[in-house]
């Protein structure tokens, strides 16, 4: 491919909004579409289709991100929902809906960012960058880290007492098994 049509290509992609019937119109049949289901059925119990963003080629939706800011301090850009289409794939779409949901926790100020992920998708998530604390009752991976920059390869991956604490907690969200030692303020009170 030429660069005027690569950058032809680059241009023609933009961030929007997304409703439930255009992100329901773009599933196919293929297995690899099977999470977005799992994502319009989360989003409905949510209520948040007024939030999820995503990212257009055109007319066609490639991909879609649902991440929530928290109501009370600190607060904490959660990504609760990511799919990209299986038409799609291996385009660096869900690696830009990453990146923009990391810039707008940057934009709006969040003091953190937090993201449960299935076992599936924890290859790609490192391959972006972002490193684990520990699994999950569930059999998800949870990482959390303070935002600290804009972009996940300036990110200060260091533990604090607010991480340790989510990772740590009982019952939902918390961790069974960490990959981390942490010492944290204790180690000041042996």
């Amino acid at each position: 491919m030429e660069k005027n049509e690569e950058r032809k290509l680059e241009n023609s992609f933009r961030f929007d909004s997304v409703t439930k019937e255009q992100f329901q119109s773009f599933i196919s049949t293929a297995k690899e579409d099977k999470f977005a289901n799992t994502f319009i059925a989360k989003c409905d119990m949510l209520e948040a289709w007024d939030q999820v963003i995503g990212l257009w080629q055109d007319d066609e939706l490639c991909g879609a991100i649902l991440s929530t800011l928290s109501k009370r301090a600190p607060l904490v850009v959660n990504l609760q929902l990511l799919h990209t289409f299986y038409a799609h794939r291996k385009k660096g779409v869900a690696k830009n809906l990453c990146d923009r949901a990391l810039l707008f926790a940057y934009y709006v100020g969040a003091d953190y960012f937090r993201v449960s992920a299935e076992i599936p998708a924890i290859p790609f998530y490192e391959k972006i960058g972002i490193e684990f604390l520990g699994k999950q009752k569930s059999g998800c991976q949870l990482a959390m880290f303070k935002v600290t920059a804009s972009e996940f390869d300036k990110i200060d991956y260091t533990v604090d007492d607010v991480i340790y604490k989510a990772a740590t907690k009982k019952g939902k969200g918390g961790c069974v098994e960490l990959f981390f030692k942490y010492e944290g303020i204790d180690k000041f009170f042996e």
